[in-house]
C-alpha cells in the first residue's frame, strides 16, 4: 500500500470513528455523556499519522462536542459552560496526543534499532534475510528476474590492524555510502557482518546486476584516495529457479564472492541458479 493510499485509510477511518460516537451521542439520553469517546479517533490518528493530524482530529471533535452540547443544552448549562467542557476535553486530549506520540516515537526507534546496522544504518543481516525471503516468494508466484550481490572489503583487517578500529568503522560507513550510491532506490542493502555487504535486487536481469556490481566496485576503489587503500570482491547471484530459498541464494553469493578473492580480488564473479 502506498504511503497515500494508507494515509487515506487511516483518515477515513478516523472520520468514521467521530461519526460514530457523534451519532451515538445524539441518539443517547442528554444524561448519558459519551464525548469523552472522541478521544478514541483522536489518538487512534495520532498513532499513525502523529500529532499534528491528531490535533485537528481533537479541534473536529470540540466542535461535534459543543454542537451536541448547545443542541441537548438544559436549563442550567449555558454557552461558556459547553466551551469550558471543549476546553477541557482539549487539554485532555493534548496530554494524550503527548504521550501517544512519544510511545510511537520510542517503538520506531526499538523497531529501527532492531533492524538496521547500528554502524552502516544499513539493515542487519537478520532483516536483510527476512527481506530476501519475502522477495523470493513474490518470485515464485510471479517468475520475476532477482538478483543479490555479495561483498567483501579485500585486506580489510590490514586496514584495522595498520590504521586502528576508529578508522575501520569509518571506512565501513563510507562504504555503506558508496553502496547506497551505485544502487537503485528501490534495492535492499544489509551489512551481513564484519567488512560483508551485500545489495537484493528484484526485478533485475543478469546484465543489469552485473553493471551495477561493475559501478559498484570502482566506486568503492575511488571512494578512498590515499590511505587506506580499499577494494571488495564481490559475488552476483542471478535467481530464475523459483525452488530456492535465502539460504541457497545467499551461499551462491558468498562463494561466487569467494572465488572473485581467489581470482585475484577486487572484481566482480557472477553465477546463476
Amino acid at each position: 500500500m502506498s504511503p497515500f493510499a494508507r494515509r487515506a485509510v487511516v483518515l477515513g477511518t478516523g472520520f468514521a470513528m467521530m461519526l460514530i460516537v457523534y451519532v451515538a451521542n445524539e441518539l443517547t439520553p442528554t444524561p448519558v455523556k459519551l464525548g469523552l469517546f472522541y478521544l478514541v479517533p483522536v489518538l487512534f490518528v495520532t498513532w499513525y499519522e502523529g500529532p499534528v493530524l491528531g490535533s485537528v482530529f481533537t479541534v473536529g471533535a470540540m466542535g461535534l462536542r459543543l454542537a451536541t452540547e448547545l443542541e441537548q443544552q438544559s436549563p442550567e448549562t449555558s454557552l461558556s459552560f459547553s466551551l469550558f467542557n471543549q476546553l477541557s476535553f482539549a487539554v485532555v486530549a493534548g496530554v494524550a496526543i503527548f504521550a501517544f506520540a512519544h510511545v510511537r516515537g520510542t517503538q520506531l526507534q526499538l523497531r529501527e534499532l532492531a533492524t538496521r546496522d547500528a554502524l552502516t544504518h544499513v539493515l542487519n543481516a537478520k532483516s536483510f534475510g527476512e527481506r530476501l525471503a519475502q522477495e523470493l516468494e513474490r518470485n515464485r508466484r510471479y517468475a520475476r528476474p532477482l538478483a543479490v550481490l555479495y561483498l567483501d572489503l579485500d585486506n580489510f583487517k590490514a586496514v584495522n590492524d595498520t590504521h586502528g578500529h576508529q578508522t575501520g568503522d569509518a571506512v565501513l560507513r563510507l562504504v555503506a555510502d558508496a553502496i547506497r550510491r551505485a544502487v537503485r532506490q528501490p534495492d535492499i542493502v544489509g551489512r551481513m557482518g564484519g567488512d560483508e555487504f551485500a545489495v537484493l535486487m528484484p526485478e533485475t536481469d543478469p546484465a543489469e546486476a552485473d553493471a551495477v556490481a561493475q559501478r559498484l566496485a570502482q566506486n568503492i576503489a575511488t571512494a578512498f584516495r590515499g590511505s587506506p587503500t580499499v577494494t571488495a570482491s564481490i559475488g552476483v547471484v542471478a535467481c530464475t529457479d523459483t525452488k530456492v530459498d535465502s539460504d541457497d541464494v545467499l551461499r551462491s553469493a558468498d562463494q561466487a564472492m569467494y572465488e572473485a578473492k581467489r581470482a585475484g580480488k577486487n572484481r566482480v564473479i557472477k553465477v546463476a541458479i
